[in-house]
């Protein structure tokens, strides 16, 4: 998340300022932390995208667990593991023995279901894609199967996000490394 506050979000924002457009996805959002963070991070510190379109896709093979993402409900335990306490304060508000995500922050979301091993509906071409911790699990066929179709969706100047544990190497070279301080995330290759 660094990485994009500091380098990626503000060179893909100079790239697509005619546009003013600018598509995320969380490509297996689960329970939806990943996609609701990404868009406190736009609201918290590029204030400017207020006023472009935005679209932060979150996906998941599980009904349920999109059903769950939707609903924006988080136990206590969930929002401490890395969420700063002025964040859950202003995005978040109290129901009981559970925090909700703010409707007003809901809103900038969504989410469907895609099952990453199987064919993909259309969808529009993305400037950052998360893949975190999923290629893992999966056999190599299908890992080079689910990066193909990566970089049938992503931007040809767009990032995708894998798990520290994943690489592209031996699966897709059509990918490249890029090394940022802490971290990197891939590109296609020009």
């Amino acid at each position: 998340f660094e990485t994009l506050r500091h380098f990626l979000l503000p060179e893909l924002m100079a790239k697509r300022s005619s546009q003013r457009r600018l598509n995320l996805w969380s490509a297996a959002s689960s329970s939806g932390q990943e996609t609701y963070s990404l868009a406190m991070l736009l609201e918290e510190h590029f204030p400017e995208l207020r006023n472009w379109t935005v679209n932060i896709l979150g996906t998941d093979f599980s009904s349920a667990i999109l059903n769950r993402a939707r609903s924006g409900r988080y136990s206590q335990m969930e929002v401490n593991r890395g969420l700063p306490a002025p964040l859950l304060t202003r995005y978040f508000q109290r129901e009981g023995m559970e925090w909700v995500i703010k409707e007003s922050l809901r809103r900038k979301v969504s989410f469907e279901p895609i099952n990453l091993a199987k064919p993909w509906p259309a969808m529009p071409q993305m400037d950052i894609i998360m893949l975190r911790n999923v290629l893992i699990y999966f056999e190599v066929p299908v890992k080079k199967q689910i990066l193909a179709q990566i970089r049938n969706v992503l931007r040809p100047d767009g990032y995708l996000f894998l798990g520290s544990a994943e690489s592209t190497i031996n699966l897709d070279e059509k990918f490249e490394r890029v090394n940022f301080e802490k971290n990197g995330c891939y590109r296609l290759r020009s």
